[in-house]
């Protein structure tokens, strides 16, 4: 029997391809499904180019079985419809080739758990992953941002990932730059017209907030001309570094990731999540995404050194234990940072509208022509409002000031002029 939420699930995910998963993981062909049901695994704003489900089902490992086990997993498809489907068709092979290729890989080299553990899937661009949530993990409003000790997790985490995606590619490298070949930032894809988007809407906002500012008002020009500039300049920051590349998630933000927490209270593990964007570049790419989109005001004024002495000892140690005799250093880090300076200022422009809990949850008007783009920065105003134009851009302004970022893309902007 089958109990489905109206219009939650699309037609393939049915008693059929839920029997051939389990039957394959577990190499059990006498497993039967008794029941099961299907309901949306994240709110919408929370997922925009593939369809999360989550799906519990009721099951026997054998017919004659009279006890039912139950298991609940998350099956993540492509979206099924809309302008956004067409125009992210060509992301969907990766994250089934990171789960059923890389993380085998890594898996091979250490015992730590980084992601969610994948299950068959009969479908090549449906991802089947575990419930974190059966085993505690839990979501963190995107609205709250995270703390330093959420951070400090994160960094470890992502130093880790880091550093055995570097392993991975000595023995592999054709499998790191077929899965980390650049998604959205580029020249020639339709997607990117929603970053272009987020651009000149993002920027014509935080212009006309710094306005109002007086200590920042010597930068309007610099974000005014940024419009023009900065889709160019992100390209050719996000490319691959010549110094040091490893896999990224590409999209480390608050709603990808999953923690856990103690007795007390306090964060104990994280799982990150989605790998639909992985890019093959500069780690600190992840870093300075996480940053800008996802720490307090209270970690990147005070806490940015700390926590990338923390992520170079991490990549480090781990280099080490695996035997690598290559190294980073803080410096390294920090030249990268000022480097991705596009980045920084692309998030914090372009952000607003998805880091709150009522959010944007259709990017359909962001697919449009810049000759189109009313809408879209009619959306973006709302979002730029009195409160956030009073209390967060300053501080974003002020934070950004502090690592360089306007230095960094003063130069850059005169030097393509």
């Amino acid at each position: 029997m089958d109990s489905m939420e109206a219009g939650s699930a699309p037609d393939f995910l049915n008693s059929e391809f839920l029997t051939e998963c389990l039957r394959n993981e577990w190499r059990n062909q006498n497993i039967i499904i008794e029941s099961y049901k299907s309901s949306r695994a994240a709110p919408p704003g929370y997922t925009f180019i593939s369809c999360p489900l989550r799906v519990q089902i009721n099951f026997k490992y054998h017919p004659e079985d009279s006890t039912i086990h139950f298991i609940s997993l998350i099956v993540k498809s492509e979206p099924l419809e809309g302008q956004i489907k067409d125009v992210a068709d060509p992301i969907h092979l990766s994250e089934p080739v990171f789960y059923s290729k890389f993380v085998p890989e890594i898996n091979n080299l250490i015992s730590t758990q980084l992601v969610p553990k994948s299950f068959f899937s009969p479908r090549l661009f449906t991802v089947v992953l575990e419930d974190l949530r059966e085993q505690g993990f839990k979501n963190v409003s995107k609205a709250k941002m995270l703390d330093l000790d959420h951070s400090r997790l994160y960094f470890k985490t992502a130093a880790t990932l880091h550093a055995l995606s570097f392993v991975v590619n000595k023995n592999n490298p054709s499998l790191l730059e077929t899965i980390g070949k650049e998604k959205i930032y580029t020249n020639g894809l339709d997607i990117s017209n929603i970053i272009k988007s987020h651009i000149r809407n993002g920027l014509k906002c935080l212009s006309e907030c710094t306005e109002q500012i007086e200590r920042f008002k010597k930068y309007i020009k610099l974000l005014k001309d940024a419009i023009t500039n900065l889709w160019d300049l992100l390209v050719e920051a996000l490319k691959p570094s010549a110094v040091l590349n490893t896999i990224n998630q590409g999209d480390s933000w608050t709603i990808n990731m999953m923690f856990k927490y103690d007795e007390g209270g306090n964060v104990c593990d994280m799982r990150l999540l989605d790998f639909q964007l992985l890019r093959y570049g500069s780690p600190v790419n992840d870093l300075v995404f996480f940053i800008w989109s996802s720490a307090t005001h209270e970690v990147r004024s005070h806490g940015l050194e700390e926590l990338y002495n923390l992520y170079v000892e991490t990549f480090n140690n781990k280099l080490r234990d695996l035997n690598c005799k290559e190294t980073i250093s803080y410096e390294y880090v920090r030249s990268e940072e000022r480097r991705l300076s596009p980045l920084a200022l692309y998030l914090v422009a372009g952000m607003p509208p998805f880091n709150c809990e009522n959010s944007v949850s259709n990017m359909e008007p962001f697919l449009h022509k810049e000759n189109e783009d009313e809408e879209a920065l009619n959306i973006y105003r709302k979002y730029y409002d009195e409160q956030f134009c009073s209390y967060h851009v300053p501080r974003y302004l002020e934070q950004m000031e502090s690592v360089g970022v306007f230095d960094y893309l003063e130069q850059c902007i005169q030097l393509r002029n």
